[in-house]
């Protein structure tokens, strides 16, 4: 073999494993979908109801609406600010020890108190619903959701 076509194989060789290098970059990030929503009105327009990601205790007045789900594991993080206390009826209080938090932070908005590594109950109350766990901090009027 020539040295002209070695150096062919080598490049070619490098070129097919950066292509599939990229596409397992990519597409392990492609599994997350990130949206802000300035309210729930703005929510519904982006049929994020539908779409089953959102607490089903969401308040009216929310505002400051951000998810983030995984559609592999269907899994999601939101967050958002309220007026009104959100009507926690449909869940049940929890200690913090009994609450499975997410693994770690996938986004910065999502404090790392509430994470495993973090578990720190930090003035939130911590909640068990049918649909995930959710942390309000009624002094800070926010709420952070995950399932």
């Amino acid at each position: 073999m020539t040295e002209r076509k070695k150096n062919i194989l080598i490049w070619t060789a490098l070129i097919i494993l950066s292509m599939v290098s990229a596409w397992f970059i990519v597409s392990g990030k492609m599994q997350y979908m990130e949206r802000e929503f300035a309210d729930v009105k703005a929510a519904k327009a982006g049929g994020e109801f539908e779409k089953g990601w959102l607490p089903s205790f969401l308040p009216e007045d929310a505002a400051a609406i951000k998810v983030i789900n995984n559609t592999d594991n269907k899994s999601a993080l939101v967050s958002f600010n309220f007026s009104s206390a959100p009507d926690m009826a449909a869940c049940k209080e929890t200690p913090l020890k009994d609450a499975a938090f997410p693994a770690e932070r996938v986004v910065l908005w999502w404090p790392e108190e509430l994470t495993e590594k973090g578990k720190v109950e930090a003035g939130y109350s911590i909640f068990k619903c049918e649909d995930g766990q959710a942390a309000v901090n009624a002094g800070k009027k926010e709420v952070y959701f995950w399932k």
